[in-house]
């Protein structure tokens, strides 16, 4: 994808790239939030991001890593960091936490699942912020800042990783 960035400057979401056809009917349902508030991904899967300055303190890296499951020097090799400034109108912020709730609803079925798109104000802490995800729905060259390599995260010696979108 990161070609994609170099050649037509932007990355786009692909449905064939989306982890599991499973996530479809969840991802579908970020579309539509997105089309209400006036966001088009034209037709395709939204990208992720997460919402905060770059601190460089990992939790970017650790988070991508419990997503990601890199085992090898060669997964990692994979995968690089953005960090993104990305203009509010393309930006949906919601709970990370929520989302969960929502995909779980999804996949066991318990009911008509209902996403609850609110965000808690302790959500939004400095501290806290990997608890607000950013859904995008392209990354235009002009907002990458920097990029990166994945690198092995530390909890006890933070490596020089980073956050995703700072505003």
């Amino acid at each position: 994808m990161l070609q994609s960035l170099q050649d037509h400057g932007e990355l786009a979401g692909d449905w064939a790239r989306v982890l599991s056809p499973s996530y479809r009917p969840a991802y579908e349902e970020m579309v539509a939030e997105m089309a209400r508030r006036g966001i088009d991904c034209a037709g395709r899967p939204p990208l992720w991001a997460w919402l905060g300055p770059d601190t460089r303190d990992d939790r970017v890296a650790l988070t991508a890593e419990l997503l990601l499951n890199p085992e090898s020097e060669e997964d990692y090799g994979r995968y690089v960091v953005l960090d993104l400034d990305a203009p509010e109108e393309f930006v949906v912020l919601s709970s990370y936490g929520r989302w969960n709730d929502y995909l779980e609803a999804v996949f066991l079925g318990d009911g008509p699942p209902r996403m609850d798109w609110s965000i808690g104000q302790d959500e939004l802490d400095e501290q806290a912020q990997a608890r607000v995800q950013a859904c995008l729905p392209r990354v235009a060259g002009s907002w990458v800042m920097s990029i990166r390599p994945l690198r092995p995260s530390s909890l006890d010696e933070p490596e020089d990783a980073g956050s995703g979108l700072t505003r």
